[in-house]
């Protein structure tokens, strides 16, 4: 387990361009609960605390081990865009289905079923979504981690 958390803070490093930079309080626990026991994980924490990050790095290792996309929710499209800017600079490949990119949702949908998406951000409101149900979450339930 340590040489997974190197990992991750390396990893962690590159994400923040920072050499010097540490996990917070909780931050590193929450990636080993996700890592080590596969859990579903919901993490409350302040703006600005690194919640994405969380989820980011736990991707990145569970990734490696041959595991599936992430599902991560996420309430806000700009948030959701710079998320995925924040998960592309560790190299992990992050898109999102949301209102605002219907007419990307099918090519989005054929790279989540090859495995070429490490991690799905959606809206809350799509689980509210029969089609998005159907067409998505129907098909990748046994990626989702």
């Amino acid at each position: 387990m340590e040489s997974l958390k190197s990992e991750a803070l390396s990893y962690l490093k590159t994400a923040l361009d920072n050499p010097d930079a540490t996990f917070r309080d909780g931050q590193w626990e929450a990636i080993a609960r996700l890592i080590d026991h596969r859990e579903r994980l919901l993490v409350v924490q302040r703006t600005g605390w690194g919640k994405s990050l969380v989820y980011f790095l736990a991707t990145r290792l569970l990734r490696h081990q041959g595991a599936g996309p992430t599902l991560l929710i996420s309430p806000l499209l700009a948030l959701m865009r710079n998320q995925i800017q924040a998960a592309q600079r560790i190299n992990i490949q992050a898109a999102t289905i949301n209102s605002s990119n219907s007419e990307e949702w099918s090519i989005i949908e054929q790279q989540l079923l090859a495995g070429s998406i490490d991690i799905l951000l959606i809206s809350p409101e799509r689980l509210a979504n029969q089609d998005f149900l159907d067409n998505v979450m129907m098909h990748t339930k046994k990626l989702v981690y």
